[in-house]
């Protein structure tokens, strides 16, 4: 997409051409172009995707388990289920909330110093759902089914998207500290 600023028309909104169209657009809408919400963004996707990839896969004699956030699936047709329906619920929750979490944080850039926060907050929660992933229900998989994981592509988009949050809280810090810096010029 190209846009191209025509002029702006009063303090809020700003006149666009577009492939021959003239269009009215509000300046507070621009703040998405910050490259911490792109950061931000960046988080909530590889949260998302987290539902779709393989944490882990899991061997046995038995068993052939690949653990998903919602799911464990078992290859093996003729076994019974091993794990409850309930199971994996707290995990699920978990990314849930980091997901969208990530996504809330971006339409919060008018309060940086509460953006900050929470996004410090976040990257608490990804690091606690990082630990029960790997401490909690890849233990508890593998002593079941007496088997270690061999962990898959979704095991590292935690990490992704902790370094994700990372970056943003970064960003926002460096927002934070210019407008300081403005502020004490006046």
């Amino acid at each position: 997409m190209f846009f191209l600023v025509i002029q702006s028309v009063s303090m809020d909104k700003t006149l666009f051409y577009y492939h021959g169209f003239y269009i009215f657009a509000k300046k507070n809408t621009a703040m998405i172009q910050r490259l911490q919400s792109v950061y931000l963004l960046l988080a909530f996707l590889s949260g998302l995707i987290m539902y779709f990839f393989p944490i882990a896969w899991y061997y046995g004699e038995l068993n052939t388990l690949e653990f998903f956030v919602c799911r464990i699936t078992d290859h093996v047709p003729s076994n019974s289920a091993l794990f409850g329906s309930k199971f994996l619920l707290p995990l699920s929750l978990l990314n849930l909330i980091c997901t969208l979490f990530s996504l809330i944080l971006i339409f919060l850039y008018k309060n940086l110093n509460r953006q900050y926060k929470l996004v410090r907050l976040n990257i608490l929660l990804v690091i606690i759902y990082i630990g029960v992933i790997f401490f909690f229900y890849s233990d508890k998989i593998g002593n079941t089914v007496s088997a270690p994981a061999q962990f898959g592509f979704g095991a590292f988009l935690p990490l992704i998207t902790l370094v994700f949050l990372i970056l943003a809280m970064r960003g926002i810090n460096s927002d934070i500290k210019l407008l300081r810096s403005v502020d004490r010029l006046r």
